[in-house]
């Protein structure tokens, strides 16, 4: 399980930065969804106007420096010294964490009934933790002798490239006028209602009020979801490529990748709100304005840019030389790989099926089928482990079972289990796969990241402190994914503490997937799938 090398291959470097970006697009997404949804505090009545706004825009703003950074990563990879240095790594993460604690603080802190002292303590901790937390994912990416060497070079380039990036949400507010020309607004919804009438409705459009929609469920669509803001978005990540890659890229004809990114992305905001439409008038609206509206444009601006870059690298009016890569099995056969991809592809499937599902428990199959492909994917890596069955590590993962089953609250008013209404066909897929899904899968994906991959790389030397702060994080992690965030968190120490006594990372997965079975079988004799 230990790291060998502090150098790793070129696949291992990239896949470490995909890595960061996953860290830091599920600490946005954490941030989205507490502050946007569970948060009583109104900024605007207690903070200036100016520092409530920068601070609403904060996640796009990281966003779109995020992809500008990373675009200059990729372009100039070779330019940056000692890139994934094993200490900067550990150092970066505890300083990210560190400063996402500090934003998070605020979170339960702040009320609108709290004093001026406590709002100015609340504000401060925002913008200490941005400083803090950014300063980690750039010590992350690199040790901080190669920024400086980096900015001693290239420090024009990287400073105009941060600047567009925090600039993007400004960026698309400053063409939200568009919206109102009403050739645009004609068009687009022309190409909406032609949509509706295609898959069968009678759609009707108020152009004054910007309103669409057919039956009883109407929309209207403000500037923020027009798709204004995606053709900007989309033109600013295409002149950055442009740029930065134009070596590989065939003059002119790489300009034609502008018309085609904006006519597409025309084209995904005109499905997004056609899908947004059909999904309210079936019956789920509130799924229509909640997980699709606040998720469908970001999903479709990254699908979108990553087909540009696809198809600006395999075809050849675009393609200036072959695009040289790494075979893919050096890929998949790399640790890191496999102690980290099952888990993405976990919760990017949490993510669609939160986006696109009314009640995402109902498509766990697919969820489950989705993870096992990943696993396939990587396989040998956790075939190659010392598996065992360990007395110790049953006995113990029988204690966390029962321990969260005797803990757990009794299930809502009128809560039923996710499979009702289906067909015995169907009851008995979903059943089957999250048995498996829940005993097997989710043992094998949680415990390579949390207490595989954080263990390895916080404390490769098993040293005692490090040792301690590897199994804190992971556990603290762990917890978040959980409603019962606490016996998540006691449980992940426990399954923590089963590899400080073997170093054997299949202790920790035969401990968890005794816990889960455990779980699994009383939801299955009870009928309480809620504790799952």
């Amino acid at each position: 399980m230990a790291v060998s090398s502090t150098h790793p291959s070129a696949p291992r470097k990239r896949f470490a930065l995909v890595a960061i970006g996953g860290l830091v697009g599920v600490e946005l997404l954490l941030l989205s969804l507490l502050y946007q949804h569970d948060f009583v505090f109104t900024c605007r009545d207690s903070l200036p106007v100016m520092l409530c706004a920068a601070l609403g825009r904060a996640v796009p703003r990281a966003v779109g420096i995020l992809a500008a950074l990373s675009l200059f990563a990729v372009a100039r990879r070779g330019r940056i010294s000692g890139l994934w240095g094993a200490p900067d790594l550990r150092r970066g993460l505890w300083v990210n964490l560190a400063g996402f604690a500090f934003i998070l603080a605020p979170w339960a802190l702040l009320t609108d009934a709290s004093g001026a002292a406590v709002i100015a303590f609340g504000a401060l901790l925002w913008l200490v933790g941005l400083a803090i937390a950014a300063t980690g994912v750039l010590r992350m990416i690199a040790p901080a002798q190669a920024w400086r060497n980096t900015l001693a070079g290239q420090g024009s380039l990287l400073v105009a490239l941060f600047v567009v990036g925090a600039l993007l949400p400004e960026i698309g507010a400053g063409l939200m006028p568009l919206w109102s020309i009403p050739a645009v607004t004609d068009i687009t919804f022309a190409a909406v209602r032609l949509s509706l009438e295609a898959l069968g409705y009678a759609p009707s459009t108020d152009i004054a009020e910007k309103a669409i929609g057919a039956g009883n469920f109407f929309v209207r669509v403000g500037p923020q979801c027009s798709g204004v803001e995606g053709f900007a978005l989309i033109t600013v990540f295409l002149t950055l490529y442009v740029a930065l890659f134009r070596r590989d890229l065939r003059f002119p004809h790489a300009l034609l990748l502008f018309p085609i990114g904006l006519l597409a992305s025309w084209v995904f905001n005109v499905l997004r709100i056609t899908a947004l439409i059909v999904i309210g008038i079936e019956g789920a609206p509130e799924l229509a304005i909640g997980g699709f509206h606040s998720h469908a444009g970001w999903l479709a601006f990254t699908l979108l840019s990553i087909g540009l870059i696809a198809v600006s690298r395999t075809t050849p009016a675009f393609a200036a030389k072959p695009r040289q890569t790494h075979p893919l099995p050096s890929f998949l056969s790399d640790p890191v790989t496999a102690q980290i991809l099952p888990f993405i592809v976990f919760m990017a499937s949490a993510l669609l099926a939160s986006t696109f599902v009314a009640d995402p428990a109902r498509v766990y199959p697919l969820r489950a089928g989705a993870v096992g492909a990943a696993l396939a994917l990587v396989w040998p890596w956790f075939r190659a482990l010392p598996w065992r069955l360990d007395p110790v590590s049953l006995l113990t993962g029988a204690a966390v079972g029962l321990a969260w089953i005797a803990s757990s609250p009794p299930a809502a008013e009128g809560q039923s289990a996710p499979f009702a209404g289906m067909g015995i066909g169907m009851t008995a897929l979903w059943i089957g796969a999250r048995v498996i899904g829940t005993t097997l899968l989710v043992p094998l994906i949680e415990e390579a990241l949390f207490r595989g991959y954080l263990i390895d790389r916080l404390a490769p030397s098993r040293q005692v402190v490090p040792m301690i702060v590897a199994i804190v994080l992971g556990a603290v992690l762990f917890a978040l994914l959980h409603d019962r965030w606490l016996a998540a968190g006691l449980s992940g120490v426990a399954f923590g503490a089963l590899v400080w006594r073997s170093d054997n990372l299949t202790d920790a997965i035969s401990a968890h997937a005794m816990a889960n079975g455990l779980i699994v079988a009383w939801a299955l004799a009870t009928g309480a799938w809620h504790i799952i």
